[in-house]
């Protein structure tokens, strides 16, 4: 496959991940709605470091990652865990409030809280790790130089954070917020009760020994490598 075709067929599928909503969306789509979309953009910028360190670490090669054997089951739990504490979020959050007038004001650690949220959400997901390594083992060839891989990595960040933030923007403008925001209040508690249930069946399954469990004896991941990061 030529340098052409290797960036097209990435850029294809990756844009296709982008178009699946997952947890990340529902992250940016409240804080957008809430705080309006200057507050959301540290959401995504944690996002977009989360992906990043995902990106680097599937560079490194299977064989490294192989060696790592603990390191997937953590990453597992602690998706479970983190799913939990999210749903429980949304689950127990009130009925929100904008200020169509004006974009809630900016505050440090409101910034700060949304940055590593952002994070935690990207990194605790493991569907970015088995998306990353299915993908950038099946198109790129093991042979190419770390530059291409240093563009490759730049250019999937580049056009998640370009997704995420221009989301963000679309969602936390006032008109936007305006039409939105009356479906809020019951989408964050079908979405919040949802992520409980899926956090809670992943982390029991986890727990099961490997002699009752269908998934250790096919050795089968917790979450499917289908094209989904958010």
């Amino acid at each position: 496959m030529t340098l052409g075709a290797e960036f097209f067929t990435l850029t294809t599928l990756y844009l296709l991940a982008l178009l699946s909503p997952g947890q990340d969306f529902f992250l940016i789509l409240r804080h957008a709605l809430l705080h309006g979309h200057r507050s959301a953009w540290w959401s995504c910028l944690g996002i977009a470091l989360g992906n990043g360190f995902y990106i680097a670490l599937s560079f490194l090669g299977h064989g490294i990652l192989g060696q790592i054997s603990w390191l997937l089951p953590l990453i597992e739990s602690g998706g479970a865990l983190f799913l939990i504490y999210l749903g429980g979020l949304l689950l127990l959050s009130p009925k929100p409030h904008f200020n169509t007038q004006e974009e809630a004001p900016h505050r440090p650690s409101l910034a700060s809280g949304f940055f590593w949220q952002g994070l935690l959400s990207a990194l605790l997901n493991p569907k970015n790790t088995l998306f990353y390594l299915s993908v950038l083992f099946t198109i790129l060839p093991p042979e190419i130089t770390p530059a291409t891989r240093l563009f490759y990595g730049a250019w999937m960040i580049s056009l998640l954070l370009f997704w995420d933030m221009g989301l963000a923007y679309l969602l936390g403008h006032p008109s936007t917020a305006a039409r939105l925001l009356p479906f809020l209040h019951p989408i964050q508690k079908i979405v919040g009760i949802a992520l409980i249930l899926f956090g809670l069946i992943s982390l029991g399954r986890g727990l099961i020994p490997e002699g009752l469990s269908l998934f250790a004896e096919e050795n089968v991941p917790l979450f499917d490598a289908y094209p989904s990061i958010g």
